[in-house]
């Protein structure tokens, strides 16, 4: 499917024979090498502040 609302000079269509970088950082030159940990997500309801209710 396409969107005709896109403009090609913004988001030029995508050749699937072109061949992908094996680097990554070619193509998100910003992202760091190592992610930073991942935020603790809340456990189910033990009655602390801030808790996730059980599910029904």
């Amino acid at each position: 499917m396409t969107n005709p609302d896109l403009d090609p000079d913004v988001y030029p269509p995508i050749d699937p024979g072109e061949h992908a970088p094996d680097d990554v950082g070619e193509l998100l030159p910003d992202t760091p090498d190592e992610l930073p940990e991942a935020p603790v997500e809340p456990m189910p309801d033990d009655g602390e502040p801030g808790g996730v209710p059980e599910p029904a």
